[in-house]
């Protein structure tokens, strides 16, 4: 199972690598919005046509380049199905009017592990 994850503070990237390497999954780390739009149709072009290149994408919200709601419109316009979880200290922020963004759950920073380990199981198998 392949996660892109994009998330500008080390720290924090570290803790998704280590949680998520641990369950199994392949865990693609990027710094910034642009890498991860660019990581994400990279991969796009390697997979058939209806189906999504990653399991799950992990955003955050404020990120150099683009910010994680730029990049989930995106790759929502690359790939509609595509599902998306952002994680962010900044929710009241985010301004998700748009329908296409029902797809995408929301998880508060900090994160509780196990909380995250249970919604990142969820969206990735289902």
């Amino acid at each position: 199972m392949k996660i892109l994850v994009a998330e500008d503070e080390p720290e924090i990237m570290r803790i998704y690598k280590i949680l998520l390497g641990e369950k199994g999954y392949q865990v693609f780390p990027t710094e910034d919005g642009k890498k991860c739009v660019e990581i994400y149709r990279s991969e796009l072009k390697k997979t058939m046509d209806s189906e999504a290149p990653f399991d799950l994408v992990i955003l955050d919200y404020r990120m150099p380049e683009k910010n994680g709601v730029e990049v989930a419109d995106e790759i929502l316009d690359l790939h509609p199905a595509q599902k998306l979880l952002m994680v962010t200290a900044y929710r009241d922020q985010l301004g998700l009017k748009d329908q296409k963004f029902k797809v995408m759950q929301v998880m508060e920073k900090p994160f509780d592990i196990n909380e995250l380990l249970s919604t990142v199981e969820k969206l990735a198998i289902h």
